[in-house]
């Protein structure tokens, strides 16, 4: 900054001058490019400066002239305040004092580089999206003297920059130099802070291309972020900006071996690069990335072969406004994205491997309404919570928990359920381009904005195993306006809208993590023609039901197992326990452990992921998860010819209304047999009444198998014994149970 007493500096052209229009506060007065400022001192005096349509980001500095009055005191200084669009403040103290009787010609920078602005509630840093549409952006003189008068502020205007600098790329900073193989490989780096837009690739696009051991060439995108810290206390998380924007680089090595890597910038100025650069990767620790499997599409597996059975639960966001509604016997309190921490370390310690988060508009979301906090509409992503989203992904990877990430929910491009079309930036009502949500699936420059969003996500995240799926929609079939009676979801377009944008993120993805779409409702409103998409890995539905009959949802699982096995694709459940509405706690209960023990033996991708996450952690439903853990470690479904079974009970109470679920083959059977008329009706941890039923199964290979009965509720095998099949029939004793029991039938 420079303060200049009594004289002007020589006058800037005009062509690189912007006026800039001032007014004072809470004041009737139009804006004007010069005021009267009425001075009471001690104290302080502010003016405004008019921010709306000013182009901040264009200027390097900003030129005041303040004639201050012969009779002023001589120890008054300025200080500029800035409060940025995300409500971080800076502020700027001009330590020479006014001089009395001139007019005074202050200078001050607000370039990237400027040193003057310090972090006012906050350790940020200045840089140039600081300047992006400020929310204030003040001027307080102040002295401690004791004055009444007025001064004039004659202009102020905002010099224009003339940058033709080309890119560069410097101070690269690896995060290790040696990995194991799957984890985390970042490059943290500086480039020119001058991209008003740093996630348009017609901007600015940054890559780095990694030579692979076996010298294959690997290429991934570069993306920009901001920094945070986060201060938790009783009235919830507290975010303060932290450092400067940087630029970053997240890479996965798949194999062992030693990895040499460039850097690449390219802005309209020109090209630059660093390096070679070089690290060295080890032997995995984890078993790498999940897709759907080559030995039996209806199930995953992981890059190193072995089997993924997922197991958990969901947790759409921190809290769930219905559920106070729903079960008012206890005081839930809002939350911010550290209950993620929480979350994920009981499902870990429970053997959950698995749990879904979105995107939305009120938690982890990158584009929405810029009225929202963090938010700046279409393009300009969120990067509170990018950061938030940055952490909920490391805790989970700390915890083996993997994240089926859903992109966009139904309420967002709704009028019909849900609706928070009204808020959505797309929307030609809050400045956006499209007339009806429907249009967002034909829309040329929403598809564009889509592939920008997700191009962003695989450059931040896709370096991640644990991201099970980018799940595209949450219920995909509740979305538009219902215009003219159409469902929105069966148009061919929203079919040619699923595999434009599969393809796309493919080929961003350096890692080609799955990619799902969901509907509401069960499998029945599953649409086909997007299902059967080659370029779709797998479906997903709710399995709700309104029975008052939990073991219902066993049913319901069976029966989305055979509508979805045909396509060659796994299907998850990511929704369900009882109704969409919520039942009674002791129904949701028993749902939940019918449900999961019915995934192990039904032909579905994994446990159907129950809704209510919040009841889990009050009612301390984890030990059911736990149960279904242990008996699926070591387990392995895939197998095409492993088929649903119903083998045959022989009871001398028919009244015990008995039914049994099973996979099997000629070698190898599991499943779960349950009383199901009276299944609400039992202590699950009572005394055994269930006793004397034999088992036989059919069109077994003949010879000795092992055979293992389990206890469901305490997730322990009962001693194991041996059994022939004699003429492929196998009959087995079941022993003493109260409420249901599992089984394995293996050929030794």
């Amino acid at each position: 900054m420079l303060l200049l007493f009594g004289l002007f500096a020589a006058a800037e052209p005009t062509s690189n001058i912007v006026d800039i229009t001032l007014s004072l506060p809470s004041s009737k007065q139009k804006s004007a490019t010069a005021i009267e400022l009425p001075l009471t001192f001690p104290g302080e005096s502010t003016f405004l400066l008019n921010s709306q349509s000013c182009p901040w980001v264009d200027m390097s500095k900003l030129d005041l002239d303040l004639f201050w009055p012969t009779d002023a005191p001589t120890n008054a200084q300025v200080l500029l305040y800035m409060m940025d669009w995300d409500y971080f403040g800076y502020q700027n103290l001009l330590h020479a004092c006014l001089q009395p009787g001139s007019t005074n010609h202050i200078e001050i920078a607000i370039s990237p580089d400027a040193t003057d602005w310090k972090p006012y509630g906050h350790h940020g840093v200045w840089h140039l999206r600081t300047l992006m549409e400020p929310k204030d952006f003040n001027v307080r003189v102040f002295c401690n003297g004791h004055y009444t008068g007025t001064c004039r502020v004659e202009r102020v205007v905002g010099v224009l920059k003339n940058d033709t600098s080309p890119p560069f790329i410097r101070n690269v900073r690896a995060n290790a130099r040696k990995i194991p193989c799957f984890e985390k490989f970042e490059l943290t780096f500086d480039i020119p802070d001058k991209y008003t837009d740093p996630f348009d690739t017609n901007e600015v696009i940054v890559t780095a291309e990694f030579q692979l051991p076996n010298g294959k060439l690997a290429r991934v995108d570069g993306f920009y972020g901001l920094d945070y810290y986060c201060e938790t206390n009783a009235t919830g998380d507290h975010l303060f900006m932290q450092g400067p924007p940087l630029w970053r680089i997240r890479f996965a090595p798949l194999m062992e071996g030693k990895y040499k890597y460039t850097l690449k910038i390219r802005d309209r100025r020109g090209e630059a690069q660093w390096g070679p650069g070089e690290f060295t990767a080890s032997k995995a620790i984890s078993h790498g990335f999940i897709h759907v499997s080559k030995i039996d599409p209806r199930y995953f597996d992981y890059s190193d072969g072995s089997p993924y059975f997922p197991i958990g639960h969901n947790i759409r966001s921190p809290v769930d406004a219905r559920m106070q509604e729903t079960f008012p016997w206890k005081q839930r309190w809002p939350e911010g994205f550290t209950a993620y921490t929480r979350y994920f370390h009981d499902m870990g310690e429970a053997g959950e491997n698995l749990a879904e988060v979105w995107m939305a508009s009120w938690s982890l979301g990158l584009e929405w309404m810029p009225k929202w906090h963090g938010y700046h509409g279409i393009g300009q992503f969120n990067m509170i919570n990018a950061w938030e989203l940055d952490k909920v992904l490391e805790e989970a990877e700390r915890d083996g928990i993997n994240l089926n990430i859903v992109i966009h929910n139904h309420g967002t491009f709704s009028t019909t359920t849900d609706n928070e079309w009204q808020y959505n930036p797309f929307n030609v009502t809050n400045g956006g381009y499209l007339e009806i949500p429907e249009e967002f699936f034909t829309d040329p420059r929403a598809q564009n904005a889509y592939i920008k969003l997700m191009h962003y996500m695989t450059a931040r995240w896709g370096y991640s195993a644990h991201i099970f799926s980018w799940e595209l929609w949450s219920e995909l079939n509740l979305t538009g306006s219902k215009k003219d009676d159409i469902d929105n979801y069966k148009r061919k377009e929203v079919v040619e809208w699923h595999k434009t944008m599969c393809a796309a993120i493919k080929e961003m993805d350096p890692n080609r993590h799955s990619i799902s779409t969901h509907v509401s409702g069960d499998f029945g409103m599953e649409n086909k023609e997007i299902v059967q998409l080659p370029e779709l890995d797998f479906p997903a539905c709710d399995a709700y039901h309104g029975s008052d009959d939990p073991v219902h949802i066993v049913d319901m699982l069976k029966d989305t197992a055979k509508f979805n096995n045909p396509f060659g694709k796994p299907v998850m459940a990511t929704e369900f326990g009882g109704d969409s509405g919520g039942q009674r706690l002791k129904h949701l209960a028993e749902t939940l452990h019918a449900g999961l023990w019915a995934s192990t033996c039904t032909p579905i991708g994994g446990t159907p992921l129950f809704w209510w996450w919040q009841l889990i952690e009050e009612e301390n439903l984890y030990p059911e998860f736990t149960a279904v853990s242990r008996f699926m470690k070591d387990e392995d479904l895939r197998d095409p010819s492993l088929a649903m079974a119903k083998p045959q009970l022989e009871h001398a109470d028919k009244a015990a209304g008995l039914s049994v679920w099973s996979l099997k083959n000629m070698t190898r059977a599991q499943g779960w047999i349950c009383r199901r008329t009276d299944f609400s009706a039992i202590d699950p941890t009572g005394d055994a009444i269930t006793t004397n039923i034999v088992m036989k199964i059919r069109d077994m290979s003949n010879g000795t198998y092992k055979v293992e009965f389990w206890d469901t509720n305490a997730g322990n095998p009962m001693p194991a014994f041996d059994a022939q099949v004699t003429n492929e029939s196998l009959r087995v004793a079941v022993p003493a149970f109260t409420r249901d029991i599992a089984f394995k039938i293996r050929r030794r």
